[in-house]
């Protein structure tokens, strides 16, 4: 009964991330507005999620590198150039190429993945 305990509490603290007091578990990540095609929706939440897992959420020491992470995996799977900002409060106006954009909710953090024209 002890080992099943310790596996079960094992896997919650394996599959969530602490996010600026909040707990952000794996599966909290939203899709808030995209034009991309399914299979690259399902490739920026999976991305996005490792991001937060591997760096340990949001933080302003982990914010530059999470964003870098996002692109340059984005980059390896769908060829450059990908760009990725991410925060908790910013407004934008971009222009991209089609299917080639997606903002993410991250408990309150925002994250933007679109292709540049570079």
């Amino acid at each position: 009964m002890i080992q099943n305990y310790c596996f079960v509490l094992l896997f919650v603290c394996l599959t969530c991330t602490f996010i600026n007091g909040e707990t952000i578990s794996q599966s909290n990540v939203i899709v808030r507005v995209s034009n991309m095609t399914e299979s690259m929706k399902q490739d920026a939440v999976r991305i996005t999620k490792q991001a937060f897992i591997k760096f340990n959420g949001y933080s302003e020491k982990s914010r530059s590198t999470l964003a870098k992470y996002i692109r340059f995996e984005f980059d390896k799977l769908h060829n450059p150039s990908w760009q990725c900002i991410l925060g908790k409060d910013f407004a934008l106006s971009i222009t991209t190429e089609n299917q080639k954009r997606i903002i993410l909710d991250v408990g309150k953090v925002a994250v933007l993945i679109f292709k540049g024209k570079c």
